[in-house]
């Protein structure tokens, strides 16, 4: 979706903007309502770290994709204002992978990370 909007102009990079807005505005509610409270619950300080971290990330993505909705896709400085969008969610994305997931692995069990899928699914899907 990233690249799309890279090639993108005009009203067609809106749109696909508002898309990906979308999707991780939601993604993002879902973690911190369904996985981000039981892996901070269960962990020791440096995981409570990991999971705050994550939140904050969210936050400065919301920022980013708030000031690309209220600038023009024609703007000269939208391409600059996506650029720091894709660094902030690469960043993150790596994080989640490298840390997060490690650390909800080791404080939770495979069972109740199981019993997350359909909770996740459903408040993402809420979220659109």
């Amino acid at each position: 979706m990233i690249k799309k909007i890279e090639e993108a102009s005009g009203e067609s990079k809106k749109s696909l903007f508002e898309t990906l807005k979308m999707d991780v505005s939601a993604h993002h509610k879902a973690e911190e309502s369904v996985l981000f409270p039981d892996v901070k619950k269960k962990s020791d300080e440096d995981g409570k770290d990991i999971v705050l971290e994550m939140v904050e990330e969210h936050h400065l993505g919301s920022y980013q994709m708030g000031l690309l909705e209220r600038t023009s896709a024609d703007n000269e400085t939208w391409d600059a204002k996506f650029a720091v969008l894709k660094e902030v969610l690469t960043h993150h994305m790596d994080e989640e992978e490298k840390d997060l997931f490690k650390q909800a692995k080791k404080v939770l069990s495979n069972d109740e990370l199981t019993a997350m899928y359909e909770p996740f699914e459903k408040k993402e899907e809420a979220a659109k």
